[in-house]
């Protein structure tokens, strides 16, 4: 430090973090688990890709084939949804619930296909768990550049 100079305050910036701290704790706040909220309910999915066709595979043990959609949109993404709902009572006397249980649960994914796929030919299977869905490609058309 040169002879003469100031030396900074250490409550130099208190003003401005004292400003500042609640308009950090507002949109931070609220924000925290939002990566949690995104990732809840989520499954995992494979693509991958023949010589003819794309086969998306999603994993949904527990669900029953009637509690899955399958559905394509605009011919460039893929959904599938699962929604499972339950109710369980258990009584202690015929005429009275001693308590009454009820879960419900929703899961969907939308798959980003990387290629055009013909939208009147797709095709689904599910077994133990797993959704298997066949979409034919699209021809791939080039243009001849003059």
């Amino acid at each position: 430090m040169e002879p003469g100079e100031k030396k900074p305050s250490k409550t130099a910036g208190q003003p401005l973090n004292q400003f500042m701290g609640p308009f950090d704790l507002f949109f931070s706040e609220p924000f925290r688990h939002f990566g949690d909220f995104l990732n809840r309910g989520s499954f995992s999915v494979d693509l991958h890709e023949t010589a003819a066709e794309l086969v998306v595979e999603a994993r949904l043990p527990g669900f029953k084939k009637e509690q899955i959609q399958v559905e394509l949109l605009r011919g460039d993404r893929l959904r599938i949804s699962a929604e499972h709902s339950e109710t369980s009572e258990a009584k202690k006397e015929e005429s009275v619930p001693y308590y009454t249980r009820r879960t419900f649960g929703k899961m969907e994914r939308i798959i980003p296909l990387p290629v055009p796929v013909v939208a009147d030919t797709p095709k689904a299977t599910y077994q133990d768990g797993l959704v298997k869905v066949f979409l034919k490609k699209e021809k791939r058309r080039f243009i001849k550049i003059d």
